[in-house]
């Protein structure tokens, strides 16, 4: 390495130890100008503790588990991608008159990430008391910023937090309120730990229907997964069985993947084989995904005269899949332990 480069690596690494220097001071400088507030401010009530990563092992080591922030405190979940402690850093902002959301919208960040790494924000409903993403006619007394701390790109780095933290500055001078800020090191281990539990307990299952003969029409092949109870998906090449929750939209339990191409050619393009699969983490357990990918392969399997095999083109056999729900249910009470339920928000955001 010539001396050029070798200058600019120890650059470099001087200008990141200075920002999350930087950014450590600020954190401590906010939680000390917040408690003053405090002293004196409104109580958070009704929340309810989710599960944490407390008793969590991977590879036989146990994992310490990360307290939640006594600033930022547990609570409930109540929305779909709704701001979660378990798997967010948070930022949060004392509103004192309460403002509207019409008056908060245009004052948060334009652009709603911190490197690849997606913010939230919620406001405490003033007349409610209740956290909801922010409505223009509604007033509130706090609002919360957050940022994703892992996901199946990775933990947040130290750069994409900085740049967290940088925004939620912002934030605070366009609010005329200082933001209590989490702390760098406690977020970024929390972040460490999740993208070591999520690596541990993801799991994607797929079970290949192969052309037993000749090749299947694009035509017939919809035609038989529709029949099966598949609608088409949002991208070529895919359809989807889906499942529904009260007061929620239809959501996908099992994908069916064939060539994108052939499905974007004329109907006359045809295909040898399709896949169905299941994103474990992200199919409610309740909902009996890989029950209903098993019927769904064996009634497009004689539908279709295909044989049912696996990446390898070996047979699956009942025994085998028998096996492998067996499995399925072990790594289903594994998440249900840690808070990070199958289906749920949270493990969807997570597992992502």
């Amino acid at each position: 390495m010539g001396q050029l480069q070798t200058a600019l690596v120890v650059i470099g690494a001087i200008i990141i130890a200075a920002v999350i220097a930087y950014n450590t001071w600020q954190s401590g400088k906010f939680r000390r100008q917040r408690a003053s507030i405090d002293a004196d401010g409104p109580v958070r009530g009704e929340l309810v503790e989710p599960g944490g990563l407390d008793a969590l092992s991977v590879d036989g080591e146990p994992l310490e588990p990360m307290p939640l922030s006594p600033e930022v405190g547990p609570r409930p979940r109540l929305l779909p991608l709704q701001i979660d402690p378990l798997i967010d850093a948070i930022s949060s902002y004392l509103l004192d008159p309460a403002r509207s959301g019409e008056v908060l919208q245009p004052r948060l960040p334009k652009a709603a990430r911190a490197g690849a790494k997606r913010m939230l924000f919620e406001g405490r409903n003033a007349e409610t008391g209740k956290w909801e993403p922010l409505q223009p006619q509604n007033h509130y007394a706090e609002l919360q910023a957050a940022v994703q701390l892992s996901n199946r790109a990775g933990p947040i780095n130290a750069i994409e937090f900085s740049e967290f933290i940088a925004k939620c500055h912002e934030l605070g001078d366009a609010l005329g309120v200082p933001p209590d800020l989490p702390d760098m090191a406690e977020a970024l281990e929390q972040a460490r730990q999740l993208d070591t539990f999520a690596s541990a307990n993801d799991a994607q299952l797929s079970i290949t229907l192969r052309a037993r003969s000749v090749p299947w029409g694009v035509d017939f092949l919809r035609q038989r997964a529709q029949a099966a109870g598949f609608v088409p998906g949002a991208e070529a090449g895919r359809m989807v069985l889906l499942y529904q929750d009260v007061d929620q939209a239809p959501t996908p339990l099992v994908h069916l993947q064939f060539d994108a191409r052939a499905d974007l050619a004329d109907s006359a393009a045809a295909v040898s084989h399709a896949t169905l699969l299941l994103e474990v983490p992200q199919a409610p357990s309740a909902q009996k995904p890989f029950s209903r990918m098993r019927q769904a392969a064996r009634d497009l399997g004689s539908a279709l005269d295909a044989a049912v095999v696996d990446d390898n083109n070996a047979p699956l056999t009942d025994a085998a899949l028998d096996h492998i729900e067996k499995q399925l249910d072990m790594l289903y009470e594994v998440l249900d332990q840690h808070g990070l339920s199958a289906g749920s928000a949270a493990a969807q955001r997570l597992f992502s």
